[in-house]
């Protein structure tokens, strides 16, 4: 059974990217699960870390919502790996988060959709996950 990591409310998942150009994978990297978000948003911080660039966008991106309304770019991903699924050929969002809660990401819809689970949010337990 995997277990997800509770802090704030939030429900976190490990997450790993590659790095540009590579299979190796970064270390996990904890992102808040968000039912919220259409798509997976990574903070630049991160991306840049692994190699990319906005050279490397494939598209702009806006977002607007609770945190206001932002502007970055899509990058498409060799693959990313998180609850034991790995999904290749993987487009995510770079935005500033500039969060005080550390949060370096948020695993949204476009990951998530893939997925059947059975998540318990008190305990941050999952109890059954499947790929689509």
């Amino acid at each position: 059974m995997l277990k997800l990591d509770r802090r704030g409310g939030l429900l976190f998942a490990d997450i790993e990217l590659p790095f540009k150009n590579t299979d190796k994978l970064e270390a996990p990297i904890p992102f808040v699960l968000d039912t919220g978000a259409a798509v997976t948003i990574v903070d630049p911080g991160i991306t840049d870390y692994l190699g990319y660039s906005t050279r490397d966008a494939i598209k702009i991106s806006k977002l607007d919502g609770a945190g206001g309304y932002s502007e970055g770019y899509v990058l498409k991903l060799s693959k990313i790996r998180c609850l034991n699924i790995e999904i290749p050929e993987f487009e995510i969002a770079c935005h500033d988060l500039n969060s005080r809660l550390g949060v370096a990401g948020l695993l949204g819809m476009n990951f998530l959709k893939c997925l059947r689970i059975d998540i318990d949010f008190e305990t941050g337990r999952i109890h059954k996950i499947t790929q689509k």
